[in-house]
């Protein structure tokens, strides 16, 4: 016997009509639903609780707020989940989405990011002087990457001296051994300082232990270590910035649709309002604090800062000749 079809009047063939179209609209629904959020993959290079890793925890607790059923960020860590020295190579290749990483994690592949902490501009004057475009378009063509956004400008870095003595000026600490990193090697030779490697964690042990008599350290910080507890004598007046960048690889953020790209550029704006107040009153807790901690400040006088930029600037000169050069004016108010 054949089975004849319904008709497509009968109630059978409506009911089956209606609840097709029922599941096929339920499908797109759920399937717009999942498209119209996405979650973005984020590491910072210290542990986000931490002095640097704050400012990063504010962005995304911002974009997070704001983007919700849009876009949203996770954080998978710190140092601990992407070593901090594998972080940029990993927004590159898509591992992770965005990092909040200093140029000096990346120096090896992008040695011109790190001129953007001899700057004597805001952000704000950077952007405006065509510097921060300038960093970002070597960013893309090295890094796959883009530069999002910045903070730490403004923060300087400093000399600390932990051994009692006095101290009146530069010749003081000559011959002295200090922890220190990259960026500091310049002045160090340069004022006959002895530099040594040694990583944060055991600064503490090698401080306590006369090891080394001073460190290198920006303005920030030092408290996440204990390192105020040693401390007798900041230098001051500090020298370079603090840079942080927050890269985002290339090709998601162009992967995202209109509203996500909102989300996040309109994060942007008010990180960079933000940050400027939230710069300012930590830097004004922390002066408080370390007087608090009995640290006092010891003024070798503009030459010494200037110094100190000077020099670096001709060491990444050696290293990036032409785009050092052409970057220096841009980062340089007139």
């Amino acid at each position: 016997m054949r089975v004849q079809p319904c008709p497509a009047s009968t109630p059978l063939r409506s009911l089956a009509s209606a609840l097709a179209g029922t599941a096929l609209g339920c499908l797109f629904a759920l399937s717009g639903a999942s498209a119209a959020e996405v979650t973005l993959k984020a590491a910072v290079f210290v542990p986000p609780s931490t002095t640097y890793g704050i400012p990063f925890k504010r962005f995304v607790d911002h974009v997070n707020e704001t983007g919700k059923g849009v876009l949203q960020i996770r954080i998978v860590g710190g140092p601990e989940a992407v070593p901090a020295d594998g972080q940029a190579q990993a927004v590159r290749t898509g591992v992770l989405d965005i990092a909040s990483i200093p140029p000096t994690y990346y120096k090896s592949v992008m040695v011109e990011g790190d001129a953007q902490i001899l700057t004597d501009m805001t952000l704000a004057e950077q952007r405006k002087s065509g510097a921060y475009a300038a960093l970002n378009k070597i960013a893309v063509e090295r890094m796959d990457s883009l530069y999002l956004t910045t903070y730490g400008v403004g923060v300087p870095f400093h000399l600390y001296i932990t051994k009692e003595m006095p101290v009146g000026g530069i010749n003081d600490i000559k011959g002295l051994r200090f922890r220190g990193q990259p960026n500091y090697n310049a002045i160090f030779k340069h004022y006959g300082i002895a530099g040594v490697n040694i990583a944060a964690p055991e600064v503490y042990t090698a401080l306590e232990r006369g090891t080394v008599q001073g460190y290198g350290w920006p303005l920030w910080g030092i408290e996440d270590f204990g390192w105020e507890k040693l401390t007798k004598v900041r230098v001051d007046p500090g020298f370079y910035n603090v840079i942080v960048n927050i890269l985002m690889n290339k090709k998601k953020y162009d992967s995202l649709d209109a509203a996500q790209r909102k989300v996040v550029d309109d994060a942007v704006v008010w990180f960079e309002q933000d940050n400027d107040k939230y710069t300012t009153d930590t830097t004004k807790a922390t002066l408080a604090a370390q007087t608090k901690a009995g640290i006092k400040s010891v003024d070798f006088g503009p030459e010494f800062k200037k110094t100190a930029v000077d020099l670096y600037w001709d060491d990444l000169k050696k290293l990036s000749p032409d785009a050092i050069t052409k970057l220096q004016p841009l980062l340089t108010k007139k």
